[in-house]
């Protein structure tokens, strides 16, 4: 059975992350994925059932959170993208966001964030 590439994979997370779409957005994640902080090593979201909640508050609590990718590199496991993200109180956040996908599933999320 053929997957998704990483790219696919990571083009549909954003489709669906910006259309605040939980259960679009959970679906492309495998079920002990992580989402951390490279830069201090912070784990933000172990396990479906957190990015399920962190992200449902996320999309609540930010109506006009949205994500745009300015690039992207890609290989046979992973992604890696140069976004913005809008629309949160504390201003435009910068992102570069390195995406393991194995099996069609998001694996891991690792952010290297900044601001202006």
């Amino acid at each position: 059975m053929q997957h998704p590439s990483p790219r696919d994979v990571v083009n549909r997370q954003l489709v669906v992350y910006n259309a605040h779409d939980i259960d679009g957005y959970c679906a492309l994640f495998a079920d002990d994925a992580t989402i951390s902080d490279l830069v201090t090593g912070q784990l933000i979201c172990s396990g479906l059932d957190q990015i399920r909640e962190v992200y449902t508050k996320r999309f609540a609590e930010n109506p006009q959170l949205r994500c745009t990718v300015h690039q992207r590199i890609e290989g046979p496991t992973h992604a890696i993208d140069k976004e913005t993200v809008y629309g949160l109180p504390t201003g435009d956040l910068h992102i570069m966001a390195i995406y393991e996908v194995r099996d069609g599933l998001i694996r891991s999320l690792k952010f290297i964030r900044w601001t202006d």
